[in-house]
């Protein structure tokens, strides 16, 4: 808020700078007087004056101090620099083609007895980097970064030049400090402005500027239709150096960026640099053709292709050298040029060629004010109006020369150049469809018409950055399971329709979902993304984990339900893949990777949605050296089994040992199973980690001969070892090399592990029991294995899961699940184990239902094997045989 109003509110104030260049049109002819008499009337700048409340604008040069880097520096570090390094600042702040980094320190002091809203001005629009630190008693009070190499926004106010609102308490001192680097000149006009006095300056000066656009404009039109009546290269020519001009000067004012292209200031750069080179090989073409000198005069003409040529090389080399070596080369060729066609016109005119009399006085004001604006660009002359204005001055007085040759023919072109306009517009409009068709080609899946993976990470980093802080946001992955079978079934044709319709319902879902984030509106909401293949996306946020994984509820339970297509009624399996990001530091790259890595990971969890936990990340420093460490622990003979009974309840006597691995890692402690085992699965250790248990298994069964038990020995074994050709032959091999019966051991397998490779591992367990091993379903509930499929397997025995045994004692519902689980087993043959038995009600209750083995800490925790050995001498379960 500046004096009531808002920057916005003036910047209202201000005419649309179409309109201006309107008025530039049909104003020609006294413009270009009135420009020559402001130039003649306008005084230098206002000298600097302390800060008052009454000034409209300020110079700021007598309180400003210049120190420059001989290397980076930071605020810290120039705050810290000693007062005697410090210079005061020239009253005209040109320091030519210094690429060094400058700082300038503004000392802000209001002795006024009221607060000041005041705008600072940095009056010329091509700085690459500007640093603006707001300090206050020692403390940053606001840092601003702009400048030409940014985009437009980054500016605080929209403004051709670089302006930064300040607000100044009564009876106070502020310092600024301005750090300012840049490739090309490095002119600093400083100024504090009263906000209205600014705007009202700014609408001023854009209205000039507009004017003279406008006549540039006429000029390209009228010499435009002349060339199109006639076919007279000259006025062909000319028209390019007029537009060159206008481009030119658009882009030194900064006119074109915040208007054309604000958000691409490389294009501000390049279009700088290849247009003045470029004007320069316009003008050299120009005034060969215009003054006939390949008839006349052949070795002007030969001096003037050679400007051309070199001219055309540096248009072409701007766009690849750098900007400093560019810029210098470019301003220092258009001394050369300038003096080449003023002695060609004086010496022409010296001969008599009357149109080298035109010729010199039409162009002679130009190139005066091109060798002024040159002479200031190195800092060799004052900013004062006529020399920052040489060229806008030269051009609007070649503008009045040539506008009354040109005036009869105007009338006569009006209507060729109004429908040149249309076409021109009806190819712009040709262009943005095209270039919209391309945009969404590239961002948009070509099937689906979904958001592409590339858009969503765009358009979800830049929602964070810019959006509301939030609590915590959740990445999900969801990939449709087994659609190979689809392709092969329906063929490719039907496969892609009924992803594309599954990706419809997957959109329709997700923006059921509380907390979604939309990412485009049109031509309808998307909320997915459709990152490769079947694998989609989306983003959820939220105040906890449970509350985002609940909001989920509506799209999980939808792709659940069968989709009708082609008649057919398909049911969709998926699974999908969460990371979490907490606060508004999301990178979806990351959350996607590690959404993969969860998805991958998704047989290890219950139910359909994996959560990302670091621990599973195979590619964590912890994991690889775990990998290298569990290697080393096998090698070794590091890690250890602990046994924990199993009691037969009708004969209350022990019934078997559950093997139960451990490793006590020398750095990392106890490390548990379930991160280590997942991990020997992943490298292909798990076959000698699966031998090691079962060897020494079987020399603890050899240890329980001696005390004259018969009980069994449970190992846990995983799907990869199903998958294993010759596992049944090595188990084999194991029990005859230690001379234990088969019956002694027992083999562990999970329903998701039966489930991996159906035919393998239902032939994989065949095998064992016809070599009469036990075989065991762990964890039996937790899976979504079929019940026909489980009545297929050869398995001995069904281990209840813990989570349903655990809270049985006053838990209704799980009560009811082992008694129901216990009835059907029995019914197919099967005995039951329950293990977590906790206390001695469970106990009970499971005796009263029937159950044939129970096993938990209510019995006794896992032991060594020596001390599993020595509770079985003491306790009152020992027995000596297995019942029938």
């Amino acid at each position: 808020m500046l004096n009531g109003k808002t920057v916005s509110q003036h910047q209202s104030c201000i005419r649309p700078w179409w309109h201006n260049i309107i008025v530039g049109v049909l104003l020609t002819p006294v413009s270009g007087v009135a420009l020559i008499l402001l130039s003649l009337l306008t005084l230098p700048a206002i000298a600097a004056q302390p800060i008052n409340p009454t000034s409209a604008q300020q110079p700021l040069t007598l309180q400003t101090d210049i120190l420059i880097e001989s290397q980076p520096l930071t605020l810290k570090d120039i705050m810290q620099v000693p007062e005697s390094d410090w210079q005061p600042a020239p009253e005209d702040i040109n320091q030519g083609y210094d690429s060094r980094g400058h700082w300038f320190r503004i000392q802000l002091d209001n002795k006024s007895g009221q607060n000041l809203d005041r705008l600072l001005e940095i009056a010329y629009p091509l700085l690459d980097f500007i640093e603006f630190y707001e300090v206050s008693r020692g403390q940053l009070i606001r840092k601003i970064i702009t400048g030409d190499e940014l985009p437009f926004s980054a500016r605080p106010i929209a403004n051709t030049s670089f302006v930064i609102p300040l607000a100044l308490d009564a009876a106070s001192t502020k310092t600024v400090y301005l750090r300012i680097q840049t490739q090309g000149t490095l002119l600093v006009p400083l100024a504090l402005w009263q906000d209205t006095a600014f705007w009202a300056a700014s609408s001023q000066q854009t209205v000039w500027r507009s004017m003279f656009y406008g006549i540039l404009l006429v000029m390209a039109a009228f010499n435009l239709f002349l060339f199109l009546s006639i076919r007279e290269r000259a006025y062909f020519y000319y028209v390019v150096v007029v537009l060159s001009i206008l481009v030119l000067m658009m882009s030194l004012h900064g006119f074109s960026f915040q208007y054309l292209y604000p958000a691409w200031p490389r294009i501000n750069d390049r279009l700088l640099l290849f247009i003045v080179p470029f004007s320069q090989l316009s003008l050299c073409l120009f005034a060969s053709e215009f003054l006939m000198l390949k008839k006349r005069h052949i070795y002007w003409h030969r001096t003037f292709l050679i400007l051309a040529g070199v001219a055309g090389v540096m248009a072409i080399a701007s766009l690849f050298l750098p900007y400093a070596l560019s810029t210098r080369a470019s301003v220092a060729l258009a001394l050369p040029v300038s003096l080449a066609n003023l002695a060609a016109g004086v010496a022409l005119l010296i001969q008599g060629e009357k149109n080298a009399r035109f010729f010199s006085v039409a162009w002679m004001s130009l190139l005066l004010g091109v060798l002024a604006t040159v002479l200031h660009q190195f800092g060799l002359l004052p900013s004062v109006f006529i020399v920052e204005n040489g060229i806008p001055l030269g051009a609007s007085i070649q503008a009045l020369l040539f506008s009354f040759a040109l005036a009869d023919r105007y009338n006569r072109s009006k209507e060729a150049y109004f429908r040149a306009k249309e076409n021109q517009l009806e190819a712009l409009k040709r262009q943005q469809a095209t270039e919209a068709a391309l945009y969404r080609a590239s961002s948009h899946h070509e099937l689906t018409g979904l958001p592409n993976r590339a858009l969503f990470e765009s358009i979800i980093k830049s929602d964070a950055q810019q959006g509301e802080k939030t609590k915590l946001s959740a990445l999900f992955l969801v990939h449709l399971l087994h659609f190979d079978d689809v392709n092969k079934t329906l063929g490719h044709e039907y496969a892609d329709q009924l992803l594309t319709q599954c990706a419809r319902r997957l959109n329709t879902l997700a923006n059921q979902c509380a907390g979604i984030a939309i990412l485009e509106e049109a031509p309808e909401p998307s909320a997915i993304a459709h990152v490769e293949g079947v694998s989609f996306t989306f983003m959820l946020t939220g105040d906890t984990r449970k509350e985002i994984i609940e909001a989920t509820r509506p799209l999980t339970e939808g792709l659940s339900n069968p989709i009708e297509f082609l008649g057919l009624t398909l049911e969709q399996q998926f699974v999908v893949g969460c990371s979490f990001a907490e606060g508004n530091d999301v990178a979806p790259s990351s959350l996607l990777r590690e959404a993969f890595i969860a998805f991958d990971q998704h047989h290890h969890f219950h139910g359909q949605i994996a959560i990302y936990h670091p621990e599973m990340n195979p590619y964590s420093p912890r994991r690889l050296m775990l990998m290298t460490d569990l290697r080393e622990a096998l090698r070794t003979d590091n890690l250890a089994l602990h046994f924990q009974p199993q009691i037969h309840l009708q004969s209350r006597r022990v019934a078997g040992f559950e093997a139960l691995i451990r490793w006590q890692h020398p750095e990392h402690g106890l490390v548990p199973p379930d991160e280590f085992i997942p991990m020997a699965e992943q490298t292909g250790l798990i076959k000698p980690v699966t031998r090691w248990v079962i060897v020494r298994a079987l020399q603890f069964c050899k240890s329980l001969d001696q005390l004259e038990c018969d009980a069994t020995v449970s190992v846990n074994i995983s799907a990869i070892n199903l998958r294993e050709p010759d596992f049944c032959a090595e188990v084999c091999e194991l029990l005859n090399a230690n001379h234990v019966a088969a019956q002694r051991l027992v083999l562990e397998v999970t329903e998701s592990a039966a489930m991996a490779d159906p035919a393998h591992s239902l032939a994989v367990l065949s095998a064992l029991r016809k070599a009469h091993v036990r075989l065991s379903i762990d964890d039996f509930g937790t899976g979504h294995s079929s019940l026909s499929y489980i009545r297929k397997l050869p398995v001995n025995e069904i281990k209840i899961d813990r989570s349903f045994v655990t809270e049985m004692s006053h838990n209704q519902g799980d009560e009811t699940i082992v008694r129901t689980t216990l009835n059907m087993c029995h019914d197919l043959g099967y005995e039951v184990v329950a293990e977590g038995v906790e206390n001695a009600e469970t106990q009970t209750l499971l005796s009263e239902m029937g159950c044939d083995v129970i096993q938990g800490y209510h019995i006794a925790r896992p032991m060594a094997p020596d001390a599993a050995l020595a509770w079985l001498e003491v306790t009152e379960w020992a027995r000596r045989h297995i019942p029938d």
